[in-house]
């Protein structure tokens, strides 16, 4: 397993991250635990939840699985969703964030979280009241880091300024949706990301089952996918006819490297040198060795042109974004890597 720093910070952490988010719901407590004990005897040391995932019952699950081996991995929550009824049950309030973290440590069974984030923006809130509100629970010990998530980079950008002239505690990483229809970060976070050493956690690398290969252009939808269940994700926000479209392309592409359309897709989002790690959410055992083999080997680089031409640097399927001045920088590969 290959380690890199979260950003800036010096915290080491696994390319991939294991998402929990369906963990309590579509995966058993008994196969979640299976799942993430297999994947920190894999060398995996890095475990993604949120308060709000299944109203608390993933964070439980996770504390139970890392009874033990709380030491030997990097756990990342998050806060923001309505946890309480009432008008100060959710948000990012001082009031809601002090009152989650304690919720989230005894769920976890830990007394302390390695990095903690922002769920999603919360306009009702001051920026400057949630960043504060963290960098107290740094200096509380009960945070170690802390980061933000489905914040667009002039967010992130002010949080950062926030903390240098208040020399509160600053974010070192964010973690948003990357994948190969979904391209958008490229535009402006990712380079930001890069300008001022923010570590990224892309997830949703398989753009929630799309980048399987099992959606195909006029074909059914497969019995128990994620789209049949009824997953609001999937349906509201990924079942394009222009996404089904270039995963049938790159299911050819799998057929002549011998990889399944997953693990080139893993691979794609991993070969961004701009990304910190790739979060993960495997439903089984059989799902997650796939998503392991995503690792040791690079798509060359005319698989990548050839991705580059379904779906433009920038992009989401469908979007039709044009950027005539060719100002998107988002895709940085290593030059000297063309196996």
């Amino acid at each position: 397993m290959d380690f890199t720093n979260l950003g800036k910070a010096g915290l080491k952490v696994s390319k991939l991250c294991l998402g929990t988010m369906i963990f309590g719901s579509t995966v058993n407590e008994t196969e979640s635990i299976s799942i993430i004990h297999r994947a920190i005897d894999d060398g995996i040391n890095f475990i993604d939840t949120a308060n709000g995932y299944n109203n608390g019952l993933t964070e439980r699950i996770v504390g139970k699985a890392l009874e033990g081996r709380r030491n030997q991995v990097v756990l990342a929550t998050k806060v923001n969703a309505a946890m309480s009824p009432g008008p100060n049950g959710g948000g990012l309030s001082r009031y809601h964030i002090f009152n989650e973290v304690e919720n989230s440590l005894k769920r976890l069974q830990t007394d302390h979280i390695d990095l903690y984030m922002l769920h999603r923006p919360d306009p009702s809130t001051p920026l400057e009241e949630s960043i504060r509100a963290l960098s107290d629970l740094v200096t509380q010990g009960k945070v170690r880091y802390i980061g933000m998530s489905n914040h667009p980079a002039w967010q992130v950008c002010s949080a950062i300024w926030i903390s240098e002239l208040k020399n509160l505690a600053t974010v070192v990483c964010v973690q948003d949706m990357y994948n190969i229809v979904n391209r958008d970060i490229e535009v402006d976070l990712l380079p930001f990301c890069q300008s001022y050493g923010i570590g990224v956690m892309a997830y949703s690398p398989l753009a929630r089952g799309i980048m399987t290969g099992k959606y195909l252009p006029n074909q059914p939808i497969p019995e128990d996918s994620r789209a049949a269940r009824g997953d609001q994700r999937i349906l509201e926000s990924e079942m394009r006819e222009d996404s089904f479209n270039v995963a049938k392309e790159i299911l050819e592409i799998s057929s002549t490297l011998g990889r399944s359309v997953s693990q080139i897709a893993l691979n794609w989002v991993l070969r961004n040198s701009l990304i910190t790690s790739a979060v993960i959410g495997p439903r089984t055992i059989q799902q997650y060795e796939d998503n392991l083999e995503s690792l040791d080997w690079e798509l060359d680089l005319n698989v990548l042109d050839k991705i580059d031409s379904l779906v433009p640097p920038g992009e989401h399927t469908g979007s039709g974004y044009n950027d005539p001045l060719n100002t998107v920088k988002g895709r940085v590969i290593s030059p000297s890597s063309t196996t």
